[in-house]
């Protein structure tokens, strides 16, 4: 998948084209206030109809490609080499965002998979009745 971005381009714009592709992953824009190297909730930028050129001192059309086979450290790098803005990629565990910090090395398909089995509802069969927990004690 290759997403053009120019100035012009929102936030969403982004998002939504991202998560047509990786429905159980999307993207978090952040600005790192304090130059920390950390991101709080705080500095997530909350306003999703901001273009680039707001955010960047891009005026340039810049394609991003997005495949499956990148890493989410190659995904977010992208975005800070290119127009100098801070991305993150949450995935989605049991209908919760969650920051993908620990799992960086990982594609984005792989990690997509992930997320998708874990929000997966349990089958029948999985499900534990009370009554029968209780003939066993």
């Amino acid at each position: 998948m290759i997403i053009k971005i120019n100035a012009q381009t929102s936030i969403k714009q982004i998002q939504d084209a991202f998560t047509r592709r990786f429905p159980f992953l999307k993207l978090e824009f952040f600005i790192d206030a304090n130059a920390d190297g950390i991101f709080t909730a705080n500095e997530m930028i909350k306003d999703h109809d901001k273009s680039i050129g707001e955010l960047s001192k891009t005026t340039l059309t810049i394609a991003i490609e997005v495949h499956g086979s990148n890493t989410i450290t190659e995904l977010e790098q992208s975005f800070k080499t290119n127009f100098g803005l801070i991305v993150q990629v949450f995935h989605n565990r049991n209908h919760t965002w969650i920051v993908s910090t620990t799992s960086d090395q990982l594609t984005l398909e792989i990690l997509n998979a992930r997320a998708e089995e874990v929000s997966k509802p349990l089958n029948n069969e999985t499900i534990v009745d009370p009554s029968d927990r209780m003939e066993l004690e």
